[in-house]
Order: structure tokens, then sequence, then C-alpha cells
């Protein structure tokens, strides 16, 4: 999966908490994301706007949900509950939380469905 198809395919499937997520997918969506938040803040540095700007703001509102969705698609893949993307809250859980997130998923089926790949 490239770049587009994994940002196209974060926001078509931005309600979709069922299903499984390859690690490109995931990784793609989030770099796409990060671009994008960069440029916004790029934007807003140009414009004189201080801190977090209304762009900004609105950018994340509406990357919320997707991201959640798509993570807790990652976590299926490597055969986890989506529940599991909360484990940084706890500071320590980062650790975990990255290798997770950059672990190979399973290569047969699993209890949240068959390989994406």
């Amino acid at each position: 999966m490239n770049i587009q198809e994994a940002f196209i395919s974060g926001f078509t499937n931005w309600k979709n908490f069922h299903g499984r997520a390859c690690r490109s997918e995931f990784w793609f969506f989030y770099l796409s994301l990060s671009i994008i938040s960069f440029v916004i803040a790029l934007l807003e540095v140009l414009l004189g706007i201080m801190g977090m700007g209304v762009l900004s703001i609105l950018f994340n509102i509406i990357i919320i949900v997707p991201y959640i969705a798509v993570t807790t698609r990652r976590f299926h893949d490597i055969n986890m509950s989506g529940w599991w993307q909360l484990i940084p809250i706890t500071i320590i859980g980062i650790i975990p939380y990255i290798y997770w997130l950059t672990k190979k998923g399973d290569d047969t089926n699993n209890k949240y469905g068959s390989n994406p790949l």
C-alpha cells in the first residue's frame, strides 16, 4: 500500500473499528497526517499565528476518529484489542505501544479477520 492509498483508506474507513490494517497502511496514514500537520503549522507561522491556531485545532478535530480507527485496526492485525492504544497514558507504556505498532502482523487469520496482505 502506498501513501495515497493509505490516506484514502484511512478516511474512507473512518468509522470502521473492525478488521485489520497492515503496517504500511498505518504508517503511511500517520506519515501523511504528519506532513499535512507540518504544512499547516508552517502556514500558521507564516501568518503570524503563535501556538496552536484555528487551522491546527480544526485539523486535529477532523483526524481524531480516523486515526483512532486505523490504530484500532493496526492492533487487530497483531491480534490485540484496540483498547491497548490507551497504554501511552501510563508514560512507560509508550515503549510497548511503539513496539506493537511496528510489529509484523499475523500471517494467518486471527479473531479480527483475515490477513490484509
